[in-house]
């Protein structure tokens, strides 16, 4: 015994919650490695950025009258920092010949490389100071005609020890952010997704109370998502193909019993009448019963577009064979029925449908031709015409010809009216054009061959 294992229904909730979190977590990660790639290769990047941060805060908190003396505004907070951290973290302000005017480390020269004098073009270098480095940050300030500029230093202790402080508490305040996004983020989520499900579960309800007795309702597209509104739109359509198929299949099956109906009770009084049956009358109505269910047959069977099968087939030869099927009613009515092909004339096709669209044709063509005349089919790859040389076709007729249970008002044959409109069905399925026309004498039905049908 072979066991399955079940997969759980999927949930579109679920589904969606899980690619959020997946997506914040993934976003989360990508960012903590790149703080961590910053930090442990590149130590001095955020120290530079914040650097130049404050050097430029100090830059709008200075100063400068019109003797050229420097005065620095800054807030208290900063100026601690400063007094605090002097061989740390600290400034001076220096004229164009490296004079200082103003220190946060009381500092008397401006800063340079070792060996080298002042230039205020070297905004960035670093100097080593003990057993640390000191990184210094040059730019101008103040008014131009001074050339005054400001020098900020920080060390690489400095640097550190922010690190070392400000990551771990960058990491807990970043993972908490995390988890408090993944909280809200998901329960919008789930809000979200479920509403648009309650708005699914809606349209389901709403397709589940529509059945063969109520296909007129359709599903409201009014206040349904956008994303689902179309489908709700082909399904809407797809009830009205649905509503259109059945009720050609009520009118089809109504039709079929009214005309099964009438034979059957005209049998069934001749039966009835003790020895009053004609038995040629009733073989007569048996074979008029047989030839509208083989007809009810073939309209059913080309309706389905899985019976037909589609190969390479020679419309010469089929024609030949239907004409050799016809011969009987036609010699009986001394009709000759001549086929013409000028080369080949090979269709794809399926062979079985092709055969009784040619054979419904020439039949048609035979019962409305006169005694002693004929029925020209001419074959080519284009086409196939089948012309008789009968009364022709009253032209108020025309529309009606291709239609089921339609039968003209002048027709001898006791057919069910169902030959042209299972010879419209074949040629609809083969995407081909069916089309009738009077000529001088008689009528001429053409079947215009496309290319290999995509619909079947």
């Amino acid at each position: 015994m072979r066991w399955r294992i079940r997969r759980p229904a999927s949930s579109l909730s679920a589904s969606m919650l899980f690619a959020a979190t997946l997506a914040l977590v993934g976003a989360a990660t990508l960012i903590f490695l790149g703080m961590a790639v910053l930090t442990q290769q590149y130590p001095s990047f955020l120290g530079r950025i914040g650097q130049h941060e404050i050097a430029l805060h100090i830059s709008k908190d200075l100063r400068f009258d019109s003797s050229g003396k420097v005065f620095a505004e800054l807030p208290a907070e900063l100026t601690q920092i400063f007094d605090a951290l002097r061989t740390e973290l600290f400034y001076r302000v220096v004229d164009g010949h490296g004079r200082v005017l103003l220190s946060s480390d009381l500092g008397t020269s401006a800063l340079a490389p070792e060996g080298a004098v002042f230039d205020p073009a070297r905004a960035d270098f670093s100097l080593p100071r003990g057993e640390t480095t000191l990184h210094v940050l040059t730019m101008p300030v103040g008014p131009a005609q001074h050339d005054n500029h400001l020098q900020i230093v920080r060390s690489d202790r400095f640097d550190g020890a922010i690190l070392t402080i400000a990551g771990s508490v960058a990491r807990k305040s970043a993972s908490a952010a995390v988890v408090i996004a993944l909280a809200i983020f998901g329960s919008v989520v789930y809000m979200a997704t479920r509403r648009m499900i309650h708005q699914l579960r809606r349209v389901g309800e709403a397709a589940a109370r529509i059945d063969p007795n109520n296909l007129t309702q359709r599903l409201e597209v009014g206040g349904v998502a956008a994303e689902v509104a179309p489908l709700v739109r082909m399904f809407n359509v797809v009830l009205d193909r649905l509503e259109r198929g059945f009720h050609v299949q009520q009118e089809f099956l109504a039709t079929a019993a009214h005309e099964l109906k009438t034979p059957i009770t005209l049998m069934r009084g001749q039966i009835e009448l003790d020895g009053a049956a004609d038995r040629t009358m009733l073989l007569k109505d048996l074979d008029h019963m047989a030839r509208y269910v083989q007809q009810l047959l073939h309209l059913a069977e080309t309706s389905e577009p899985q019976n037909y099968s589609i190969e390479r087939v020679d419309i010469e030869q089929i024609a030949q064979s239907a004409v050799e099927q016809l011969s009987r009613p036609a010699s009986s009515r001394e009709i000759s029925v001549e086929v013409a092909c000028p080369g080949t004339a090979m269709v794809a096709a399926d062979p079985g449908a092709i055969q009784v669209l040619i054979r419904n044709l020439i039949e048609n063509a035979i019962h409305h031709s006169p005694t002693g005349s004929r029925v020209d089919v001419d074959v080519s790859q284009a086409r196939m015409l089948v012309r008789d040389y009968g009364p022709g076709i009253p032209e108020k007729d025309m529309p009606e010809l291709f239609k089921r249970f339609w039968r003209g008002r002048h027709r001898r044959d006791e057919g069910a009216g169902l030959g042209l409109a299972i010879c419209k069905q074949i040629a609809d399925r083969h995407s081909w054009a069916n089309s009738a026309r009077n000529e001088r004498a008689g009528a001429e039905f053409c079947v215009s061959f496309g290319a290999t049908p995509s619909g079947i």
